[in-house]
């Protein structure tokens, strides 16, 4: 059995015993509720599990570890942004979300603002994360290929057909327990190959001094291609506008309660933790290793097949492949969540709940085929790729977001005339190809916070008054 024959054992009997466990939680799915979040119902541990392995990407495994094998220990602040989005849903943040008793983000902007400012910003979610879904769908496309020989089309298809039945049967419910599972095998794949790797290298200090002799600016905190401003952006688009992207904001609410909620983000913080930190030392690692690899997205392959044992290979393998899935089905989840809840049912009256569940399956199969249709036209790293969906939609709602379960003055007024602030100003960045190595997230947020805070003082009282009762007590309590 040759080696690219024990990869693909291992990756379909791992995707086999995925489905099983999907379609053994659908049986529970009797409403659209269910289907969205999971009825409210879940506990720390599957939302801890969904979170992470959400957030956990293709990206996350595959280009991260590339950056930290071109860069050195300042590649680390890709990781301290999603580190302190976890940090901040713990301590205040994923507790309010759920108190508003919503079950999109959306829908939240809805109750929370106007229908107004919902309707943009539910064709926002829809595009930016279409395009996030066609990005796994890349980097899966990409991992595919290197161990067996299909055409781009034939992976996309067999993909395609995973993602949708992973999403389509089970919703919320199976995407977190399946998730978890995913979570689980992540954090043990990146460990036995990191343990592999410092083993070879003679431990972690032989590791730093080799890698400080390649390159003294790798065991700095920062570099001439990662300064000090370059890393504070990483943090903000990958910290704060994580909060804008309904994949994150969902899981807060699918909790059974608020405190379940916030004690989900910090298990999930924990659970990064020890993802991170083999992930680096992989990367930093491999430049000892296997030194000479000049392209981001090629490092994951290049020291996955050539220097690793088969079947250590193929454990990682799976890890990769669950990150990918465990993200893919929770975007393909929120998509045709979005469109249906927030489109289909608010432009047809007297939807039935039966109705509403139907659409939304229906949904998951256009978007779905919509994603991969995208993939032919990605020309970026998937990092980069990812990191430009990931702004252009935190810039417009994560600062809105989080203001409006944080301050009860902030009104439709404000919150819309920031968002297009915030959204215009990563535009603008993005064109002037990244003033001074800045992220745009840093100059969008900063716009988006100080407009929606001064638009709240400066506007009548009565600019609340299109804001549900129900969510501002939920939020905010009786006045």
């Amino acid at each position: 059995m040759n080696n690219n024959t024990i990869y693909l054992a291992v990756t379909v009997a791992f995707m086999i015993g995925l489905a099983i466990i999907g379609i053994m939680i659908s049986r529970g799915v009797k409403s659209s509720e269910d289907w969205m979040v999971a009825g409210k119902s879940l506990g720390k541990i599957p939302m801890a599990g969904t979170y992470f392995a959400t957030i956990v990407s293709a990206t996350s495994i595959m280009s991260y570890m590339g950056y930290y094998y071109l860069n050195g220990w300042p590649g680390w602040w890709n990781a301290a942004g999603t580190l302190m989005t976890s940090f901040l849903a713990c301590i205040y943040f994923a507790r309010k979300v759920r108190q508003s008793e919503c079950n999109t983000l959306p829908e939240f902007i809805e109750k929370r603002y106007s229908r107004a400012f919902s309707i943009p910003a539910s064709l926002l979610v829809v595009l930016c994360c279409t395009a996030l879904l066609a990005n796994q769908v890349t980097g899966a496309v990409i991992l595919l290929q290197s161990f067996v020989d299909w055409s781009t089309i034939t992976c996309c298809v067999i993909l395609l057909l995973v993602f949708i039945v992973f999403t389509c049967i089970g919703g919320m419910k199976a995407v977190a327990w399946t998730d978890t599972v995913c979570a689980l095998v992540i954090i043990v794949g990146v460990w036995i190959i990191a343990g592999e790797f410092l083993f070879r290298v003679g431990g972690f200090t032989a590791m730093n001094e080799g890698i400080a002799a390649v390159n003294p600016e790798f065991v700095q905190g920062f570099s001439v291609s990662i300064p000090p401003m370059t890393a504070l952006s990483w943090v903000i688009t990958w910290g704060i506008c994580n909060f804008g992207a309904p994949q994150f904001v969902a899981r807060f609410m699918s909790a059974e309660s608020p405190e379940v909620a916030s004690k989900s983000q910090g298990i999930t913080g924990i659970g990064l933790l020890l993802f991170y930190v083999p992930l680096a030392i992989i990367g930093l690692c491999g430049i000892l290793i296997h030194p000479g690899i000049e392209k981001q997205d090629a490092v994951f392959t290049t020291l996955i097949m050539s220097e690793v044992s088969p079947l250590m290979g193929a454990v990682m393998l799976a890890a990769v492949v669950a990150a990918i899935i465990s993200t893919a089905d929770s975007l393909l989840l929120l998509v045709a969540t979005t469109f249906t809840h927030d489109f289909y049912c608010k432009v047809k009256s007297n939807v039935t709940d039966k109705e509403e569940l139907l659409v939304s399956r229906v949904s998951t199969i256009v978007f779905g085929v919509g994603s991969v249709v995208l993939t032919f036209f990605i020309n970026d790293t998937i990092q980069t790729f990812q990191a430009k969906a990931v702004t252009l939609m935190g810039s417009a709602l994560a600062v809105t977001t989080m203001v409006g379960v944080a301050y009860k003055k902030a009104n439709k007024i404000s919150a819309m005339i920031a968002a297009v602030c915030g959204f215009v100003t990563a535009v603008i960045w993005y064109a002037l190809n990244q003033p001074f190595g800045i992220m745009p997230a840093l100059p969008a947020c900063a716009v988006c916070f100080v407009v929606i805070m001064v638009a709240s003082w400066i506007t009548p009282a009565s600019a609340n008054d299109t804001a549900d009762k129900e969510v501002m007590e939920n939020l905010f309590g009786k006045q």
